[in-house]
């Protein structure tokens, strides 16, 4: 029997949505890739069905589910949330089995960091591209999604998908403008430091004074820790609202001389941005 590949510069001349969704039955890996980037840029929503399976699919390659996720974000669909979300969770479960599975194996014959570093990195590209994704879907549920994903990260690339999650609830949240501090504010209460401390940095973008109340409230919390109370004083600062001085000058009086020195300078960038002398910060 000859061997049939599916022309996917034509299939996507044509726009036959159809038919490149049957291309990702091919069996060349390269092949599907191309069916699933030609989806992407068509931007046709009949295909998000089609592309949440193989992104769930634990049979796909994962530079295949890479692909996957991109195209998922260039459609730009709340229905993609979900299987990138579950897409996030299968990566990490498959990284920890694949890595146990290489260090007991019998013919194990590279050092132990070896398997480690190079099934975390194929792991990591794939959810950095799940995190690149949710950022161009946007909206709240995506930023909720990328939040927990931030506060949920383990394993040998942490610190590097956390760089990427971050990017991209920056990326998300400029979307979205002001209407995003509300939720920053809640995330504020978020189980992980490391997403309150974004949280925290997040609400210095925008300059919303409504944020003051909350960011203050962290810095006050004698039991966070001292990174986000430290990210909350340098986004009162940010903000640059004259009701913060009286509080902050407060806090320069905090026994945390870190976090006092932090109280202080943000009082003086903001009489510095309002012009406001030192008796007149509580009128």
């Amino acid at each position: 029997m000859p061997f049939w590949k599916p022309n996917i510069a034509g299939l996507k001349a044509k726009r036959d949505v159809a038919g490149l969704v049957r291309a990702l039955r091919a069996k060349e890996p390269r092949t599907r890739a191309e069916a699933i980037r030609a989806l992407g840029e068509l931007r046709n929503p009949a295909a998000l069905g089609a592309l949440g399976e193989v992104l769930l699919d634990p049979q796909s390659e994962v530079a295949v589910q890479i692909e996957a996720a991109n195209a998922l974000g260039r459609l730009g669909d709340d229905a993609a949330i979900e299987p990138l979300v579950g897409a996030t969770a299968l990566s990490r479960a498959r990284e920890r089995a694949r890595i146990d599975d290489a260090l007991h194996s019998p013919e194990r014959r590279y050092r132990e960091g070896f398997y480690i570093n190079r099934i975390s990195a194929e792991e990591y590209e794939l959810r950095c591209a799940i995190a690149a994704a949710l950022a161009q879907i946007g909206g709240e549920r995506a930023v909720r999604a990328l939040f927990e994903s931030l506060g949920s990260e383990q394993g040998a690339m942490e610190s590097g998908v956390k760089r990427a999650v971050k990017s991209a609830i920056a990326d998300a949240c400029a979307k979205m403008g002001v209407s995003s501090v509300p939720l920053l504010c809640e995330c504020l209460k978020a189980h992980s430091a490391d997403a309150r401390q974004w949280a925290a940095h997040c609400l210095g973008e925008f300059g919303d004074a409504s944020a003051i109340g909350a960011l203050l409230g962290a810095v006050y919390d004698e039991r966070e820790e001292f990174a986000v109370r430290q990210s909350a004083l340098i986004s009162l600062g940010r903000i640059g609202d004259a009701r913060a001085i009286s509080p902050l000058e407060d806090l320069t009086q905090l026994e945390h001389r870190g976090l006092a020195r932090e109280a202080q300078q943000a009082a003086m960038a903001i009489r510095m941005r309002t012009r406001v002398a030192p008796h007149d910060a509580g009128a």
